[in-house]
């Protein structure tokens, strides 16, 4: 007799903030938050337009951050790599009611989950342990990301300047779901994610 395979907790995350999500055009990138075990996360959600081929997406992907901008203005860069495969950039304001309430929650827990939804449907989500070092940049920066008053013309400005030269090159992904600040409340309009 085999035993059987641990459960997996189910993963909930506001309804509305899924059907945004699904509404976007791919590629794309949306921060949200998730729930495990009654437990707020982070979440990074990347929709693509391509299939990550599986030797690919077997071995994960490379993330990093970094601060843009001047004395004036600070923009977040996330760039998420897959190695032999694609490279993804995208630029978040960090003078966002979304972005603030994500931010505070992944660096006081230290963790987050990342969604990919592949175009046929397939759905790839893990735990990320970002610990101290993943979180270096944004640690140091905290109290700058959380006073950030970044307009959106200056965030305008911003993507365009990084869009003529990116750096690490690769595709510039839209920044989606930011609007909503209701989709952060998990208290209501629920929609449990079930992993296989």
């Amino acid at each position: 007799m085999r035993a059987a395979p641990p459960l997996r907790p189910a993963l909930v995350v506001k309804r509305l903030f899924m059907q945004e999500f699904l509404a976007a055009e791919p590629p794309c990138l949306a921060l949200g938050l998730v729930e495990e075990r009654q437990r707020l996360c982070g979440l990074l959600a990347l929709r693509l337009d391509e299939t990550i081929p599986p030797a690919i997406a077997d071995r994960g992907f490379e993330f990093g951050h970094a601060l843009l901008g001047n004395m004036t203005f600070a923009v977040l860069h996330l760039v998420l790599a897959f190695p032999g495969f694609q490279t993804y950039n995208v630029l978040i304001n960090p003078n966002n009611l979304v972005v603030q309430a994500v931010l505070r929650t992944m660096l006081d827990d230290g963790d987050y989950f990342f969604f990919a939804l592949q175009p046929q449907g397939q759905v790839t989500a893990f735990r990320a342990d970002i610990g101290s070092e993943g979180l270096a940049v944004l640690r140091a920066n905290r109290a700058r990301l959380q006073a950030s008053t970044t307009t959106d013309a200056q965030y305008q400005q911003a993507r365009m300047a990084f869009a003529a030269h990116p750096e690490p090159p690769g595709v510039l992904l839209p920044w989606v779901c930011h609007e909503t600040v209701a989709a952060l409340d998990l208290t209501t309009d629920r929609l449990p994610l079930t992993p296989a």
